[in-house]
């Protein structure tokens, strides 16, 4: 679920930032989250096995049976889970920084914008009060990064609603 709902926002940044249709940003979003996810297990699994005993009962436990252990925001816990969220983050938008490059050379395809889109973003476009103002979108890292922001925050919106809501059912 997390994953549609990932691949459906971020296609919708991809479209308006890169000025894709939104069928090849919906190919392009699936691509890039399916590549990141798939490195991401991997790193996960590879991980997981030099963990002590434990704590690999613990992390398995939360993530594929929602088992919360004595106090899942302890001292010692919390901190780590807001530094690893971090990376995440950052290597998930690395990844799909680098999915995408692989991904235009494998399609054959120069950077994603027409001849006309890149001609009208040369040229600054002026404001209300006459100032020089930048064009909006077109840069890939800067979606990259926003299309990611949007898809954290989704996932992470989704799980404080679940948490409540398993909150909610023991009061």
């Amino acid at each position: 679920m997390f994953l549609l709902m990932a691949i459906a926002l971020e296609s919708q940044v991809l479209s308006r930032q890169l000025h894709l249709d939104y069928k090849t940003s919906v190919r392009y979003a699936a691509s890039l989250n399916l590549f990141s996810t798939s490195i991401g297990w991997l790193l996960f699994f590879g991980l997981e096995a030099l963990l002590s005993p434990d704590l690999k009962r613990q992390l398995v436990g939360l993530i594929f049976f929602e088992q919360y252990f004595p106090n899942p925001w302890a001292p010692t816990v919390a901190p780590i889970v807001v530094l690893s969220s971090f990376v995440i983050f950052m290597g998930t938008f690395l990844l799909e920084l680098q999915g995408l490059e692989w991904l235009e050379r494998l399609l054959d395809k120069a950077p994603t914008r027409t001849k006309e889109l890149a001609k009208e973003e040369s040229i600054k476009f002026r404001g209300r009060r006459g100032q020089a103002q930048a064009p909006l979108g077109g840069n890939r890292a800067y979606a990259l990064l926003l299309a990611n922001a949007w898809s954290f925050s989704g996932i992470l919106f989704l799980l404080l609603i679940r948490w409540f809501e398993q909150l909610r059912q023991f009061v």
